[in-house]
């Protein structure tokens, strides 16, 4: 998955760019930053305020590429939503992970650490909160639904909530279906591919795009066909190319989890019925299929499929059209939870944008504070009105207390059946 964390680590930053223009952060105050190194080699840092209100977030980051040096959360949203967080009193744990690429297994040990380095080195916290983005806000779906005791709350950011499996199976979907609307765009199959700079601005990576571009109006209009079938998210020509070339890259992260199943498949589509081309059955009888292994199947279920056993609140937020954790996770989500009869528990928030963890800060501590953190200062209990694309109307209709996604009627991203 090197290659497709890549992709999305470089896309994190350029959104960064943009979001931190509108950022809301209160008056920095004084604090205290400690910083170590945990047993298995992962870098950790505790940002303490003054005076600190005795409540601590602990952070769980996204995907980093497997090539890229072991380091802290620091892009720019990062960097101000902890800084607008100790402004409010709040102290902060985070930590680098001890590797990269898909390290749920490892980032859920290594955060799951820090609540405890924490005390044993600044004090026990009165109420422990846990909020990640992407990859960890699965993290942090993983570590409440196994240690409910030890936390009061989460918040998951644009997160794999639903699963693992249905993330991969998603991107595994895109790749098979661009190799039949777009035949020798890209070398080998899904499962034998050489690693690639997919990189924006390198061969391969214009050779997706220009694929992508010049099939929007060839006969056929092939790109159409696969954003339907994919279900690609985007509201305008510029947004489904960027989706299509999103997903295409995060499927070439595959070498990179065929390496942590000691090459067993964890991909199947041998019993998907894909729909929503010009031809239905020449797609399935010409899409390539593959068969999964047990042992694959099994490790990427592992780390990590919720469950839905929830015993502390679980809040999510998400915008509608992200083109790298599809919005389809979160109905996964709610109903996983619902099946587990947890739903009273799970409060699940969206924006209606485009983009991967495009978010508003405000939005992100808005969310906080419905997940139970009580800001240290009234005036930042924010309500906020729509994003510039719906100027006057609220992001969240109505009170977002206690109810899933599904039963908002929001249409499903989802354009296949299984």
């Amino acid at each position: 998955m090197a290659r497709g964390v890549a992709f999305r680590w470089v896309l994190s930053r350029i959104s960064a760019l943009f979001i931190v223009a509108s950022l809301l952060v209160g008056v920095a105050a004084a604090q205290q930053t400690i910083t170590g190194v945990t047993a298995n080699g992962a870098l950790y840092r505790f940002i303490v305020p003054s005076p600190w209100n005795g409540q601590l977030v602990v952070y769980a980051h996204g995907a980093v590429p497997t090539g890229a040096p072991i380091a802290l959360p620091n892009n720019s949203l990062e960097v101000q939503m902890f800084a607008a967080l100790a402004s409010q009193g709040f102290a902060i744990a985070m930590s680098s992970y001890a590797e990269n690429g898909w390290a749920e297994k490892n980032g859920a040990q290594t955060t799951h650490q820090l609540l405890g380095l924490f005390t044993s080195r600044i004090s026990a916290p009165t109420r422990t909160y846990l909020a990640g983005t992407s990859l960890g806000g699965l993290i942090a779906v993983d570590l409440v639904e196994r240690f409910p005791d030890q936390y009061d709350g989460a918040l998951a950011l644009c997160g794999v909530v639903g699963g693992a499996t249905l993330q991969f199976q998603h991107e595994g979907d895109g790749r098979v279906l661009f190799d039949y609307f777009f035949p020798g765009v890209l070398p080998g199959d899904l499962l034998h591919t050489p690693n690639l700079d997919f990189s924006p601005g390198s061969p391969t990576f214009m050779a997706v795009a220009n694929a992508l571009s010049i099939g929007l109006v060839t006969p056929g209009q092939p790109t159409l066909q696969f954003a339907n079938v994919a279900g690609l998210p985007g509201s305008t020509p510029d947004e489904i190319v960027f989706s299509g070339i999103t997903l295409v890259g995060d499927s070439l992260g595959f070498n990179e989890l065929l390496q942590r199943t000691h090459g067993h498949n964890f991909y199947d589509n041998t019993g998907t019925v894909y729909s929503g081309s010009a031809d239905d059955i020449a797609l399935n009888d010409g899409v390539q299929r593959f068969s999964a292994t047990p042992a694959g199947l099994s490790y990427v279920a592992k780390y990590y499929t919720p469950t839905g056993h929830l015993r502390i609140p679980m809040l999510t937020l998400h915008t509608t059209q992200d083109p790298t954790v599809s919005f389809s996770q979160e109905h996964a989500y709610a109903d996983v939870v619902a099946a587990a009869g947890a739903s009273q528990l799970l409060v699940q928030q969206f924006v209606t944008r485009y983009g991967h963890c495009n978010l508003k800060p405000e939005e992100i501590l808005d969310s906080f504070h419905d997940v139970g953190i009580e800001p240290a200062r009234a005036s930042l209990r924010l309500r906020f009105a729509g994003p510039p694309d719906n100027p006057g109307q609220p992001v969240f209709p109505g009170p977002v207390r206690n109810f899933g996604i599904s039963s908002l009627g929001l249409p499903s991203l989802a354009r296949f059946k299984r």
